[in-house]
């Protein structure tokens, strides 16, 4: 029987290769294995690490659920094969993997705490212990994945690999099965990158002697169903052969299919190098045009015309993830609880109800102002570069905006007609004093004549009496009446 060090399925000695993932067969790594006993459970490396139960087989070792006696904690020692002990490249590998991801300082990437060998001969790494599933795991049973969701995954696996590629590490073995997902009853999933194995760090990092130790010859090593076709055909790499296994990977969650695949990895590099992939709303016609670019860009042949590195691609990506919407969990966009209750509402239960519509909305307008950034060196803020003292809002035009030029031609009108009726009643209440004459005409003077006596049959004309004009109580009755109608008006909604 044979055994798949990927997905860990087992075949018949006839098959090379394994149907799921294309990965090479292998025969179980040490014969104890083989006879069902592990000779490292139950022993302790270096007095400081309990093994206590196998977790998974890797291509270059087994991965052990151990614990760290000294302070009494779960942690994950990843134990090189004996059948590779007296081998110098795989030793120096895996040394590496040592050092590349202790290099990393990024909540994305997966923490190694320690490297040593115990005095039986076992090289191993210490790193800390994950509970969930990998990526594989998830997309054997549920792929392809809904749209948010693969981009929030890609999200926080390509800042891992950015944050690499930052430190001078290019990993060149990305695919499904290094990417865990973290899984907690009382958090958020995380993704973790894993299986620093054959990465290759910057050369002017390294020693003069191990450039040459691990690729000689433009060897091919990798996973032919994610590797670049400059990887396929032994070039040298750069970070753009990363952006590329990343956008293989996202074209598969999105579709639930690689680009590209062949009955034996030599039939797949070939298809790598020289056929181009199909376009994933071929597959699935529900991915947004946007997104499909952003895969397609990261598969391009060339690595000029790809992304230059994984900070750019997810740089894309967040970009379209913003303009479509999409809901993600990422570490710049985790909101704390003051902008949770700030968009929520609390239950009478005590429960807070956070309306997921104006949170989006809080997101993009305070997008790219307190942006948190984890590389090896620490924490770094970034602030915006530029500050509005203004914002112009425009109306749309259309039915909207005729109602409000509607409302505030009436506005303008009842205010005028206030105006006018008030001006009238003060107007009409100003009298003349009575010792005071505002004609300036010269009064005229009375006659010294005696006036004749009215006789009987003459009696004299009654003069019209004026008319009763209306008191000033009156007048501001009318006036009040007409502004509480004003302000009945004014307080309905139009």
């Amino acid at each position: 029987m044979l055994r798949c060090p990927t997905c860990g399925r087992h075949y018949s000695s006839d098959v090379q290769f394994c149907p799921v993932d294309q990965s090479a067969l292998q025969a179980d790594p040490t014969v104890p294995q083989a006879s069902g006993v592990d000779p490292l459970i139950g022993q302790t490396l270096e007095g400081k690490y309990r093994i206590e139960q196998p977790l998974g087989i890797g291509g270059m070792g087994t991965v052990y659920r151990a614990r760290h006696l000294l302070i009494d904690r779960a942690v994950a020692v990843k134990v090189l094969n004996q059948r590779l002990f007296e081998d110098e490249a795989a030793r120096t590998r895996f040394q590496r993997e040592a050092k590349a991801a202790g290099r990393l300082q990024h909540l994305n990437a997966v923490a190694v705490t320690d490297f040593g060998q115990s005095p039986e001969g076992y090289v191993y790494i210490v790193m800390e212990l994950l509970e969930g599933r990998t990526l594989r795991e998830i997309l054997a049973k549920e792929a392809p994945l809904e749209t948010a969701r693969a981009v929030s995954l890609m999200l926080q696996a390509s800042a891992a690999v950015a944050a690499a590629h930052d430190a001078g590490v290019i990993h060149r073995d990305l695919k499904p099965a290094n990417i865990f997902v973290t899984q907690s009853a009382d958090a958020p999933s995380i993704v973790k990158v894993l299986d620093f194995g054959i990465a290759k760090v910057a050369a002017e990092t390294l020693d003069d002697d191990e450039p040459h130790t691990l690729t000689q010859f433009g060897a091919m090593i990798g996973t032919p169903r994610y590797m670049s076709p400059e990887q396929c055909t032994g070039l040298d790499l750069t970070p753009a052969a990363d952006v590329y296994s990343l956008g293989v990977i996202l074209y598969e969650m999105l579709t639930g299919t690689v680009p590209f695949s062949g009955s034996s990895p030599l039939a797949i590099a070939v298809k790598q190098t020289s056929e181009y992939p199909r376009p994933p709303k071929e597959i699935v016609a529900a991915i947004p045009e946007d997104l499909e670019r952003v895969v397609l860009h990261a598969l391009e042949k060339d690595p000029k015309d790809r992304p230059s590195n994984a900070a750019e691609f997810r740089s894309e990506l967040l970009e379209v993830a913003e303009k479509l919407g999409l809901e993600y969990h990422a570490l710049i966009s985790s909101p704390d609880i003051a902008a949770l209750r700030d968009v929520g509402v609390e239950s009478p239960s005590g429960r807070l109800i956070v309306d997921l519509s104006r949170l989006r909305e809080g997101r993009v307008l305070t997008s790219g102002q307190n942006e948190t950034t984890v590389l090896a060196g620490g924490l770094q803020n970034r602030t915006p570069e530029k500050t509005f003292s203004r914002v112009q809002v425009g109306f749309k035009r259309g039915y909207s905006g005729k109602l409000v030029v509607a409302a505030m031609v009436l506005f303008a009108l009842m205010v005028s007609s206030i105006l006018f009726f008030a001006g009238r009643a003060n107007k009409s209440n100003v009298q003349p004093a009575a010792t005071t004459s505002l004609d300036p005409s010269p009064s005229p003077i009375p006659s010294t004549s005696p006036l004749p006596s009215p006789t009987a049959t003459e009696k004299p004309k009654p003069s019209p009496s004026p008319s009763p004009s209306p008191s000033p109580e009156k007048k501001r009755g009318k006036v009040g009446s007409i502004v509480k109608k004003v302000k009945r008006i004014l307080t309905k909604p139009f």
